[in-house]
């Protein structure tokens, strides 16, 4: 991948911290609306439902910064969580979750991210998968199409594109 995906960590290159650098990256190279932030120094709400070793490695980017936002790392355990987040990393692979799931979150506003392929037919945003031993990433181009979220092109060049 270009200079734009590449770990935000040290030497740490375990598929969970490759991970979470993609899900920091993605972020970093999305644009929220302005009416998303009650001031210029709020925080980028990161939410993670579920119980995986990239959800707990998300604490990994406590206090680094989307934007000028710094990012507090939120783990999902009530259904009043949801209306805080900006991205929420979903790691189930409980299928039928997932449209509850989205139900909870403003999908026009929020960035969905997981791993789980079925979660994209559900309809996620931007789904992490391997390809040809390399991790990539899918984003809905029906989620983008409804979206207020505007993603750079330079992260649409890298992504694949899936209708």
């Amino acid at each position: 991948m270009m200079n734009i995906i590449r770990p935000v960590f040290s030497e740490d290159n375990s598929p969970s911290a490759v991970k979470v650098a993609y899900i920091y990256n993605i972020a970093k190279f999305t644009r929220w609306p302005e009416s998303t932030w009650k001031d210029a120094n709020a925080p980028f709400v990161l939410c993670s439902y579920g119980e995986d070793s990239v959800s707990k490695a998300l604490i990994i980017l406590e206090n680094k910064k989307i934007d000028k936002h710094p990012i507090t790392v939120v783990n999902v355990e009530k259904d009043q969580d949801f209306q805080y987040c900006h991205a929420l990393y979903i790691s189930t692979d409980d299928s039928r979750l997932y449209r509850y799931l989205l139900s909870q979150v403003d999908q026009q506003k929020v960035l969905t991210i997981t791993d789980e392929s079925s979660f994209f037919d559900s309809g996620g945003f931007v789904n992490l998968v391997r390809e040809n031993k390399r991790l990539r990433f899918q984003i809905s181009n029906q989620q983008l199409s409804e979206t207020k979220l505007i993603l750079s092109s330079k992260l649409l060049k890298l992504s694949i594109l899936v209708d």
